[in-house]
C-alpha cells in the first residue's frame, strides 16, 4: 500500500493489515477499544465497560494476564443475560478485545459495524443497512486516523519540544480523555520550536476527533 492509497482508504481492516511494520499492537488494541467506547451506552452492564477498560490497560502494559482473564470471564457472564442476538454479538466482540491477537483485533471494527447495521435493519442488502454500516465505518476511520496518523510519514519529534507545558497538557488530556486543549498543545509545541505542519494541523483541526492513543499526544509522551 502506498501513502496515496493509505490516505484514500476507508477499510479499517485493510489499513491495520497493511500497517504491521509501522503501527504497534498497542495502537491497534486502543483503536478497537475506542470503537467500543463509541457505543458506551450499549455497554450498560458494568462488567462490559470493565472489559474495555482492562483491554486498554492491557494495551498499555499495566494489566496482567490474570486481570484480563477475569474481565473476560465477567464479560462472558454478562453476555448470558443479554437476550438480543445482535447485542450478544457485540458483547462477544468486547470480550475479544481482551483475549484476541492483532489479527483478531484488526477484524473487530468491521464486525462491530455489521452488528450496528443489523440493529438498524434486519435486511443486509437494504439501503438502511448499507447506510448504517458505512456511517459506522466512517466514524471508525476518524478514530483510526487519529491514533495511527500517517505511518508513511514519520515525524522526527525533537525532545526539545517536550517542554513542561507540553508534557503537562498531554498527560492531562491522556488521563482525562478530554482533548479540548489540543489547540493549546499546538501553541505550546510551536513555542518550543515545533514547525511540523502535520503535528500542528492535527492539533488545531476543529473537526478532528481525538481519543486515547492520539498520535500527537503519544509523540509528546514518548509512547509507541
Amino acid at each position: 500500500m502506498t501513502e496515496a492509497e493509505w490516505l484514500a482508504c476507508n477499510n479499517s481492516w485493510l489499513m491495520v493489515e497493511q500497517s504491521t511494520s509501522k503501527v504497534s499492537d498497542r495502537k491497534v488494541q486502543l483503536f478497537v477499544c475506542a470503537c467500543c467506547r463509541r457505543h458506551w451506552k450499549r455497554l450498560s452492564d458494568i462488567r462490559l465497560q470493565k472489559a474495555v477498560e482492562v483491554a486498554e490497560a492491557l494495551a498499555e502494559g499495566i494489566a496482567s494476564g490474570e486481570e484480563a482473564r477475569n474481565a473476560s470471564k465477567q464479560a462472558s457472564q454478562a453476555a448470558r443475560s443479554v437476550l438480543a442476538h445482535q447485542l450478544r454479538r457485540f458483547v462477544d466482540l468486547v470480550d475479544r478485545t481482551l483475549t484476541g491477537s492483532r489479527n483478531t483485533w484488526a477484524n473487530l471494527p468491521h464486525q462491530l459495524a455489521e452488528v450496528i447495521a443489523n440493529e438498524e435493519s434486519e435486511e443486509p442488502r437494504s439501503d438502511l443497512y448499507q447506510w448504517a454500516y458505512l456511517d459506522e465505518q466512517e466514524e471508525q476511520m476518524k478514530l483510526l486516523r487519529d491514533i495511527f496518523g500517517n505511518p508513511f510519514r514519520a515525524v522526527d519529534f525533537s525532545s526539545e519540544w517536550r517542554t513542561d507545558t507540553a508534557l503537562s497538557l498531554a498527560r492531562q488530556m491522556y488521563e482525562s480523555r478530554e482533548f479540548s486543549a489540543m489547540p493549546i498543545l499546538a501553541d505550546a509545541l510551536q513555542d518550543a520550536g515545533c514547525d511540523n505542519d502535520d503535528v500542528l494541523n492535527h492539533c488545531r483541526d476543529a473537526k478532528q476527533i481525538h481519543v486515547r492513543g492520539c498520535w500527537v499526544v503519544d509523540l509528546v509522551l514518548g509512547k509507541e
